[in-house]
């Protein structure tokens, strides 16, 4: 999408940033759109809400915007998009047909790889954020119970005639996800629940010296147990010939040194990872478009989650 100067300038002066030096766009994102704002008063991130309004999204963000301004609160040892309010006193404003809210842009680096030292960082900057918000209670909840409208959705696509490699891709492995339904069907998930970001991964985290400074990208986040937190981060930490269990291990003892996990929780690992591959595969199989990375994105996210799986299953 484009933003252009005098759209900039106009969100400048809703938020009193001062005179707009220059924007561009923040290559990346799978939904929403984010630019880099240069302004007099210094740098800034302009977020574009890449979907329509609607009460889910408003409830969504709302839940971002109380979490972060709790953690500001709180004085989080990682640096967050602690949201500005505009001169009306709110977070979010309407520029032409997007909606927008802005953030002090936070001083790090992306990384490319995940190494020893790079992941404990990592885990630790998981478990000290679930340490803080472990007494905040926010709207956007998600109780992790029955499957049967999701199972229900896997059998219409084991109906599918197939039409393109996403078809194909889909109907060579959806028996092996349809025959995990069975295993999960009387777990109870709902232990130990806090606002999780569920997107906990490098390319949503800020380095210095391959140590975590900043996290980034809360829109995703829900009341959930936090070991979905754990099993999704497991899951993004992944590379195919990866010692899977020696992996797990090792995160799951990293975080136990910040913030203990129980043996419960550590026994609902493995299947939370199962369900929460359930709910991407058909999530990244249905996607139509609303990905911003397209087909080709598309399938190599069903390729990652049915790698994921086997593995997972594998034990």
């Amino acid at each position: 999408m484009k933003l252009t100067k005098k759209d900039a300038i106009q969100i400048a002066k809703e938020y009193d940033l001062g005179k707009v030096k220059s924007i561009k766009i923040i290559e990346g994102g799978a939904v929403n759109y984010n630019f880099d704002l240069k302004t007099e008063k210094g740098n800034f991130i302009l977020r574009i809400i890449g979907s329509n309004m609607n009460e889910v999204k408003k409830t969504r963000l709302n839940s971002e915007f109380k979490l972060l301004t709790y953690l500001h609160k709180k004085k989080f040892s990682y640096g967050i998009p602690v949201p500005i309010k505009n001169k009306n006193g709110i977070y979010l404003t309407k520029i032409a047909k997007y909606h927008v809210w802005v953030y002090k842009k936070i001083d790090g680096e992306l990384i490319k790889n995940y190494d020893k030292k790079t992941l404990k960082s990592v885990v630790k900057a998981l478990a000290t954020y679930h340490k803080y918000v472990k007494n905040l209670k926010i709207k956007n909840k998600r109780n992790l119970g029955s499957l049967k409208v999701l199972y229900k959705k896997y059998l219409i696509m084991k109906e599918v005639k197939s039409k393109n490699p996403k078809d194909v891709l889909m109907l060579e492995n959806i028996d092996l996800f349809i025959d995990s339904f069975s295993k999960l069907k009387h777990i109870d998930f709902n232990i130990n629940e806090v606002p999780i970001h569920y997107d906990f991964h490098k390319e949503n985290l800020l380095f210095k010296d391959k140590k975590v400074i900043g996290i980034i990208d809360f829109e995703r986040t829900f009341y959930a147990p936090r070991i979905l937190d754990l099993a999704h981060l497991i899951k993004c930490t992944y590379e195919s010939g990866d010692k899977f269990i020696e992996r797990i291990n090792f995160i799951l003892n990293e975080y136990d040194k910040v913030n203990v996990l129980t043996q419960k929780e550590r026994s609902l690992i493995l299947p939370m990872l199962l369900r929460d591959n359930l709910v991407m595969f058909e999530k990244f199989y249905n996607a139509k478009g609303v990905m911003k990375t397209g087909n080709d994105g598309t399938i190599s996210c069903l390729k990652w989650t049915i790698d994921v799986h086997k593995k997972v299953l594998g034990f």
